[in-house]
Protein backbone atom coordinates (compact mmCIF):
# COMPACT_ATOMS: atom_id res chain seq x y z
CA UNK A 1 0.00 0.00 0.00
CA UNK A 2 1.59 3.11 1.21
CA UNK A 3 3.13 4.67 4.06
CA UNK A 4 0.39 7.64 3.79
CA UNK A 5 -2.73 5.43 3.45
CA UNK A 6 -1.60 2.12 5.44
CA UNK A 7 -1.83 3.70 8.94
CA UNK A 8 -5.55 4.96 8.33
CA UNK A 9 -6.27 1.65 6.72
CA UNK A 10 -5.50 -0.21 9.23
CA UNK A 11 -7.06 1.60 12.24
CA UNK A 12 -10.21 1.38 10.00
CA UNK A 13 -9.39 -2.66 9.42
CA UNK A 14 -8.80 -2.69 13.81
CA UNK A 15 -12.21 -1.22 13.75
CA UNK A 16 -13.98 -3.26 11.53
CA UNK A 17 -12.51 -6.16 13.33
CA UNK A 18 -13.69 -5.26 16.59
CA UNK A 19 -17.23 -4.66 15.00
CA UNK A 20 -17.01 -8.57 13.27
CA UNK A 21 -15.74 -9.87 16.70
CA UNK A 22 -19.15 -8.92 18.22
CA UNK A 23 -21.11 -9.40 15.26
CA UNK A 24 -20.04 -12.82 15.35
CA UNK A 25 -18.83 -13.71 18.47
CA UNK A 26 -15.36 -14.47 18.05
CA UNK A 27 -13.05 -15.46 20.45
CA UNK A 28 -9.74 -14.09 21.24
CA UNK A 29 -7.67 -16.28 19.29
CA UNK A 30 -10.03 -15.50 15.99
CA UNK A 31 -9.48 -11.77 16.73
CA UNK A 32 -5.84 -12.52 17.24
CA UNK A 33 -5.31 -14.60 14.28
CA UNK A 34 -7.12 -12.47 12.02
CA UNK A 35 -5.28 -9.17 13.12
CA UNK A 36 -1.96 -11.06 12.48
CA UNK A 37 -2.86 -12.44 9.25
CA UNK A 38 -4.41 -8.32 8.33
CA UNK A 39 -0.89 -7.38 9.32
CA UNK A 40 1.26 -9.81 7.42
CA UNK A 41 -1.01 -9.28 4.48
CA UNK A 42 0.05 -5.02 4.47
CA UNK A 43 3.51 -5.89 5.86
CA UNK A 44 4.12 -8.01 2.84
CA UNK A 45 2.63 -5.68 0.08
CA UNK A 46 4.16 -3.05 0.75
CA UNK A 47 7.16 -4.82 1.43
CA UNK A 48 7.29 -6.21 -2.21
CA UNK A 49 6.52 -2.45 -3.51
CA UNK A 50 9.44 -0.80 -1.44
CA UNK A 51 11.24 -3.58 -3.04
CA UNK A 52 10.34 -2.39 -6.49
CA UNK A 53 9.40 -6.40 -6.66
CA UNK A 54 6.36 -5.95 -8.07
CA UNK A 55 5.34 -2.69 -9.50
CA UNK A 56 2.68 -0.39 -8.29
CA UNK A 57 -1.28 -1.87 -9.06
CA UNK A 58 -3.63 -0.03 -7.97
CA UNK A 59 -6.09 1.50 -10.79
CA UNK A 60 -6.25 4.91 -11.11
CA UNK A 61 -4.00 5.68 -7.93
CA UNK A 62 -0.28 4.59 -9.58
CA UNK A 63 -0.04 6.12 -13.14
CA UNK A 64 3.75 5.64 -13.90
CA UNK A 65 5.01 4.93 -10.74
CA UNK A 66 6.78 2.01 -9.21
CA UNK A 67 6.46 0.18 -5.97
CA UNK A 68 8.69 2.26 -4.02
CA UNK A 69 7.55 5.67 -5.49
CA UNK A 70 3.82 4.63 -4.47
CA UNK A 71 4.75 4.09 -1.30
CA UNK A 72 6.75 7.37 -0.70
CA UNK A 73 4.28 8.92 -2.78
CA UNK A 74 7.23 10.39 -4.19
CA UNK A 75 4.91 12.14 -6.88
CA UNK A 76 3.66 14.47 -4.26
CA UNK A 77 6.28 14.46 -1.21
CA UNK A 78 9.19 14.64 -3.42
CA UNK A 79 10.80 11.69 -1.17
CA UNK A 80 12.40 8.93 -2.89
CA UNK A 81 14.08 5.56 -1.77
CA UNK A 82 17.06 6.51 -1.86
CA UNK A 83 16.50 9.90 0.66
CA UNK A 84 14.90 7.40 3.58
CA UNK A 85 17.79 5.16 5.79
CA UNK A 86 16.42 1.60 5.52
CA UNK A 87 16.27 1.83 9.64
CA UNK A 88 13.32 4.28 9.31
CA UNK A 89 11.26 1.96 6.56
CA UNK A 90 11.85 -1.07 9.41
CA UNK A 91 10.20 1.45 12.08
CA UNK A 92 7.55 2.50 9.63
CA UNK A 93 6.38 -1.39 8.72
CA UNK A 94 7.11 -2.33 12.92
CA UNK A 95 4.18 0.61 13.88
CA UNK A 96 1.90 -1.81 11.39
CA UNK A 97 0.67 -3.78 14.36
CA UNK A 98 0.34 -0.42 16.04
CA UNK A 99 -2.00 0.96 14.05
CA UNK A 100 -4.42 -2.10 13.88
CA UNK A 101 -4.39 -1.91 17.58
CA UNK A 102 -5.40 1.16 17.68
CA UNK A 103 -8.39 1.37 15.50
CA UNK A 104 -9.22 -2.31 17.81
CA UNK A 105 -8.69 0.21 21.19
CA UNK A 106 -10.75 3.14 19.63
CA UNK A 107 -13.79 0.80 18.24
CA UNK A 108 -13.98 -1.14 21.71
CA UNK A 109 -13.36 2.69 23.83
CA UNK A 110 -15.82 4.16 21.72
CA UNK A 111 -18.38 1.82 20.43
CA UNK A 112 -18.92 -0.17 23.07
CA UNK A 113 -22.02 -2.71 22.15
Amino acid sequence: MSFLIDPPLLIISGILLYLAGVKYALTDWKKNAIGILVVFLFISVSALLYLDAIPCFFPFVCGNLSGSEFMFHSDITGIYKKDVPLVVVLLLFALYPLWLYSGYTIARKFLEI
